[in-house]
């Protein structure tokens, strides 16, 4: 039986700290970054000459043969493998590109994402041989273009309540009826990934259970919606998809029947990689021009960056860019390597990501004053493009929700067998005397981090006690709550906003131990201000939601979200 994946994050969950899994950190592959810096450089010449955010923004549509151009370029081929006509990238040179494209536009890794992280990543990963044959590399080459259609009017983060259903025919074809909605590529793929309801027997009894399905854009029966009129992200197409009947071949189904959940799954965990990416690319690009704003804008007899409000927010935009860099590059390393569970690194990346970066775009914009408020600068455009970060790939409070359920099902199935074992001594003792030396060898020897550079020895001294208060606030709620934590979503939120802070924490601290390693202390002091701004930061964070798990104010919240729910708002009596 094969080992279960490796889970850096459901380690810390249950106490430990795999340091090896983030140390050192991961330095990208010599010969990929060639190829990456040969698309970079491209990519940004034909941007400087042929294309102009603004103007595409302004018309909600890119202007005629752009599309055509990032297929020249191998843009739609960035993931696939080589046989089928693709540059098969690793998940660490994909962000790379994705980085460089989200410094262009907002709208543009939209596309190219939408098409490769999660449009056609399920062939990727479930398809026969057979399928991929036929449809790589046509992928590859951009002639045809993926989306992803799981939403639906009644369904959106809750995805098992999809209506859309395809029914087996006698002749083993499939009828595909329903609809989806704001499915980015839909006005221009040709390849769609849709999901449905489908019978499946099992055990002699027949339920609905969610299967996905290859579907192409020429079939009868299928039609489109216009073009939605979206905050940001305009030029990008989204549109509504409507199936009446549509006869799908008995080789349509991607992956098993009944197994549609788990492709959405494993897709998502490649798309929220590709979110976090391109907010970094769009902060570095907005830090450029803030900071040049500040040398150059006077106030009052002095450059406004001399002041230490505005040296604030300067700091705050350089450190919140500088930690979303390390998480994912540090996750893409996770990603590409065999045997690793990063599921629970990239949803947390594409959290953090897209509010800090909301953060650091809104610090720029009150940095440039009247002006980041003009369609001549990019922050007003920008500031609307980054704001659906907040909800595509998974809103954030669902992932939240899957962040701290997900790392806590471990220790609450070792709790859960623990409390048995009470029950049934004899029959538990093995357990229990498992469980006592645990307990005896984390009150000796607490998880510590021990690969630090000693130059961020108090880093690494705040990580480790904080991973400690963590695992033992996680036991004492688990124990207190048992599966009724589910139902306890503002105590979820606390966990798992500690255990974002936790892996920003782990990623910097490797990230700048690796610089000091290589180019020595002194010529690493940005860093080291960075790691001890960000991590001090994070730890008083962290301390603060553990602390808010016993003092806190949730049931007035509950009381007052109930009555205004109840009448329909509030009155605000005077």
């Amino acid at each position: 039986m094969a080992d279960p994946p490796q889970s850096f994050m459901k380690a810390l969950f249950q106490g430990s700290i795999p340091e090896n899994m983030v140390f050192p950190y991961p330095r990208p592959d010599r010969a990929e970054s060639d190829i990456v810096k040969v698309l970079v450089d491209t990519l940004q010449r034909w941007a400087r000459d042929h294309f102009d955010a603004a103007e595409a923004d302004q018309a909600g549509a890119y202007p005629e043969g752009t599309l055509e151009a990032l297929a020249e370029m191998g843009l739609f081929g960035l993931v696939i493998p080589e046989e089928h006509g693709g540059l098969d990238l690793s998940q660490t040179a994909y962000a790379q590109v994705f980085e460089a494209l989200s410094g262009i536009d907002g709208s543009l890794p939209v596309t190219v994402g939408g098409h490769s992280s999660i449009g056609m990543k399920g062939l990727l990963l479930f398809g026969t041989p057979e399928q991929k044959a036929r449809y790589l590399p046509r992928l590859a080459s951009g002639k045809m273009l993926a989306a992803f259609a799981l939403t639906e009017p009644s369904s959106g983060s809750d995805a098992a309540s999809i209506r859309t259903r395809a029914e087996r025919q006698p002749d083993g074809t499939w009828q595909l009826n329903g609809q989806k909605i704001w499915i980015t590529n839909g006005g221009v793929a040709q390849f769609f990934t849709v999901f449905a309801q489908t019978a499946v027997e099992k055990d002699g009894q027949v339920k609905d259970k969610i299967s996905a399905f290859i579907v192409e854009g020429n079939l009868d029966g299928f039609t489109r919606g216009p073009e939605e009129h979206k905050l940001g992200i305009r030029a990008s197409s989204t549109v509504s998809l409507y199936f009446d009947n549509v006869v799908l071949p008995a080789d349509a189904l991607l992956g098993e029947e009944g197994q549609g959940f788990r492709v959405a799954m494993h897709v998502l965990n490649a798309g929220r990689l590709g979110v976090a990416a391109g907010m970094v690319g769009g902060a570095k690009v907005l830090l450029e021009i803030a900071v040049r704003h500040t040398r150059e804008r006077k106030q009052f007899g002095k450059a406004i960056g001399q002041y230490e409000l505005i040296q604030e927010k300067i700091t705050r935009m350089t450190v919140w860019t500088y930690v979303t860099e390390s998480m994912v590059y540090l996750t893409t390393h996770l990603a590409d390597r065999p045997g690793t569970d990063y599921s629970l690194e990239s949803a947390i990346c594409k959290v953090f990501a897209s509010e800090r970066g909301w953060e650091a775009v809104n610090d720029g914009l009150q940095i440039m004053g009247g002006l980041g408020y003009m369609r001549e600068y990019p922050f007003e455009r920008v500031l609307r493009d980054s704001r659906i970060n907040q909800i595509f790939e998974g809103t954030n409070e669902i992932l939240r929700l899957f962040i701290a359920l997900s790392g806590m099902q471990a220790p609450g199935e070792y709790l859960s067998q623990l409390g048995q074992s009470l029950r049934a001594p004899i029959k538990g003792f093995g357990l229990l005397i498992d469980y006592a030396v645990t307990r005896v060898k984390e009150a000796v020897t607490p998880p510590r981090l021990t690969l630090a550079h000693p130059a961020l020895k108090p880093c690494a001294d705040q990580f480790s006690k904080a991973v400690e208060r963590f695992h033992r606030a996680i036991n004492s709620a688990l124990k207190k709550f048992g599966r009724r934590v589910v139902e306890r979503q503002l105590m979820l939120q606390r966990f798992a906003d500690s255990a974002i802070e936790l892996y920003g924490m782990a990623a910097v601290i490797s990230r700048v131990s690796s610089r000091i390693s290589a180019v020595g202390q002194e010529k690493s002091q940005a860093e080291l201000d960075i790691a001890r701004i960000y991590c001090t930061g994070a730890w008083y964070r962290i301390r603060r939601n553990l602390r808010m798990l016993r003092r806190h104010e949730d049931r007035p919240l509950r009381r007052l979200a109930k009555q205004v729910y109840r009448e329909g708002g509030y009155r605000f009596p005077l």
